[in-house]
């Protein structure tokens, strides 16, 4: 492995990550806007699929950062590293909290969770309205958030390519050279 660069694995987790993203963010706002109907739920059952496969994608990501090694950090002030840092536990954090409120919120709601047709998280709580609820505020305000987060990670990776050329976009592609101090 370059010392440097993140493996391929890592890279494809990183990616399909923020596809599914896009994915789950997108569906959720068209379906705000649905009327009720066959379609709706299609778009519904599509959302929660997408949210599933983030949480799923966010733990395999979070579980090889303990067992495979990280490229070493790019030079930097120390304090770009821990704003980096911050950034990266942010992005985590709500990557997993906002797929696993979205399941208790719908289990809360009495359903199960089809994933992709495939199978079906069954619920594991009791219907409960008022927690239903609480949980969806905090699904909508973690969405935004990571939207947020997500927006500033891109910038802050345009800003490393463009402006300070230091090859950080590179890590995280299987082609370009990161460079190093």
């Amino acid at each position: 492995m370059d010392r440097f660069r993140y493996d391929t694995i890592a890279q494809a987790v990183h990616w399909l990550t923020a596809i599914a993203v896009i994915g789950v963010f997108a569906s959720g706002q068209i379906m705000d806007d649905m009327a009720r109907g066959p379609a709706k739920t299609q778009l519904i059952g599509l959302h929660m699929s997408f949210g599933v496969t983030v949480l799923v994608l966010t733990v395999i990501r979070l579980a090889r950062r303990i067992v495979v090694p990280q490229p070493e950090p790019i030079p930097g002030s120390p304090l770009v590293q821990m704003a980096a840092r911050a950034m990266h536990l942010a992005l985590y954090v709500a990557l997993v909290v906002v797929p696993v409120a979205g399941v208790l919120m719908v289990w809360a709601k009495g359903r199960g969770v089809d994933v992709f047709g495939l199978f079906t998280l069954p619920p594991l709580i009791g219907p409960d309205r008022g927690f239903a609820s609480n949980l969806s505020e905090i699904h909508e305000f973690g969405a935004n958030l990571i939207v947020i987060l997500a927006g500033l990670h891109a910038a802050a990776a345009i800003v490393h390519h463009a402006v300070l050329k230091d090859g950080a976009i590179a890590r995280m592609l299987p082609f370009g050279e990161p460079r190093h101090g």
